[in-house]
């Protein structure tokens, strides 16, 4: 998913978190700074009071519509979703799910987020810093990118975010564990459609220890992302292939520094003036983000992490740092290269009783995101078995809206 923390509006995650008896922790707060490459555009200082008059020297009235235009434009229509799902509503397409929320969000997933804000009413510095620099962090891109998952990366900036005391990992480690299944260590190579009465997919896959194995199933939900370089499972015996979708993914690699960085790298002279969260305004340069991190207990380290669309090489690293005791690097496909989306977007529902959950993330991938779809295929699954068409692509009425007109 494309944020790490999570926003206090997210309902899933902060369901999940006091269902499972865990704690949440406080990540705002600290000195940030946005750097263009040569220089720092901006930087927060240790006075609140004289941080926000630096940002509305900067930004003008900008720096403080943002949040009530994500409030309303963005949160308050997409919170819809919660109501839709609680009454059983789902729906077999990604726009049709994302249009319940609002219709306004399928013009924001077919615009681009610069020409969305531009509309808005927001000025291009604001755009070309701010939220260039939301859109760097959490997906390593430019404000070319769609306007909904634009809108998404800015909500991931906002104040007030959070993530799971003792590490995020915990939230589907325990959600299983809550839910009591079977878990199979493995990795799924086929899904076969099956031609006699019985089960309808057979599943093949190679064990823990890589002995190939098969299970048959009613129902199967696929729930990782069929695009080149992330995913090689064969779908066999359909009517119709089922190939991997066309869009790409995102690599970027995330390095992690026990260290002292060199503030000269960001332009800043004295190394108590760098700001410990750093945000950049310009793609060709190496860095995306660089964060002084805590454990995920929140106790204070000396390790920095920065994100890039390359793997740094050792004297990017000897330029950023001015001594460091230890470097840990991670390069994946973390997320869609939203230029390569388009309007064709996956489906839910691949085939019958066969569901996808990762078609989602071509809208924007979030934690919350995957949450809102994996609800989204169980109600599929559940309609499509106990027939409750009704309940599936039909638009959802707010009954206390009804109430109101009946009233009226």
């Amino acid at each position: 998913a494309g944020g790490t923390l999570i926003h206090p509006k997210n309902m899933y995650m902060v369901n999940f978190t006091k269902l499972l008896g865990l704690e949440q922790l406080d990540v705002g707060g600290g000195s940030f700074g946005i750097f263009d490459g040569s220089s720092m555009r901006i930087s927060s200082s240790q006075y609140s009071v004289v941080t926000m008059a630096k940002l509305f020297w900067r930004y003008g009235m900008d720096i403080y519509n943002i949040d009530s235009w994500i409030n309303e434009k963005l949160l308050s229509k997409f919170m819809r979703i919660y109501d839709i799902q609680s009454a059983g509503h789902a729906y077999t397409t990604v726009p049709d799910l994302i249009g319940a929320m609002d219709p306004s969000f399928i013009s924001y997933m077919k615009n681009s987020i610069k020409f969305v804000m531009k509309t808005s009413g927001f000025g291009d510095t604001f755009i070309d810093e701010m939220v260039m620099g939301a859109l760097r962090t959490n997906y390593g891109q430019n404000t070319d990118i769609p306007g909904f998952v634009g809108a998404v990366s800015i909500a991931g900036v906002q104040p007030g975010l959070w993530a799971v005391k003792g590490g995020n990992k915990q939230v589907p480690e325990k959600l299983v564990s809550e839910a009591q299944v079977q878990v199979i260590q493995g990795t799924v190579v086929s899904v076969q459609l099956l031609q006699y009465q019985g089960k309808n997919y057979r599943v093949g896959f190679f064990d823990a220890e890589k002995k190939e194995q098969f299970k048959d199933y009613d129902i199967v939900i696929v729930a990782t992302p069929l695009h080149d370089e992330v995913s090689e499972i064969d779908f066999e015996d359909f009517p119709s292939s089922i190939e991997n979708f066309p869009q790409q993914f995102h690599k970027v690699t995330a390095t992690f520094v026990e260290g002292v960085p060199d503030p000269k790298y960001f332009g800043v002279d004295n190394a108590d003036d760098l700001p410990n969260s750093i945000l950049t305004c310009n793609d060709s340069i190496l860095v995306n983000s660089q964060d002084k991190k805590a454990d995920v207990f929140g106790n204070p380290t000396d390790v920095y992490k920065f994100f890039s669309n390359t793997p740094p090489s050792e004297d990017d690293v000897k330029q950023m740092f001015t001594s460091k005791k230890d470097i840990r690097m991670a390069t994946f496909m973390a997320y869609p290269e939203y230029s390569t989306v388009g309007e064709d977007l996956p489906p839910f529902v691949l085939h019958d009783q066969l569901y996808y959950v990762n078609g989602i993330e071509l809208a924007a991938s979030a934690m919350e995101m995957s949450s809102i779809a994996g609800k989204n295929v169980a109600l599929l699954a559940y309609n499509h078995w106990h027939g409750n068409l009704e309940k599936i692509d039909e638009p959802y009425l707010d009954p206390a809206l009804e109430k109101d007109k009946t009233e009226l």
